[in-house]
């Protein structure tokens, strides 16, 4: 099986960027995909959603600003 990424980017808040990943993430694990959701918006709302234990932590976030 060949690995595929899919980025979802937009600048603009409110497009619904988190509840297309979340439940994208989601169906594909379902679905019996291996899935990794990087989330790397500084309102970790991906993060808070999966619990993430992230507090304390250097994130990639992070790194990048």
């Amino acid at each position: 099986m060949a690995t595929k990424i899919i980025a979802i980017a937009n600048q603009k808040g409110g497009v619904c960027k988190t509840t297309t990943d979340l439940g994208l993430s989601f169906g594909l694990t379902k679905a019996g995909y291996k899935t990794l959701l990087i989330d790397i918006d500084s309102q970790c709302d991906s993060s808070d959603t999966y619990q993430a234990k992230i507090d304390g932590e250097i994130t990639l976030y992070d790194v990048l600003v």
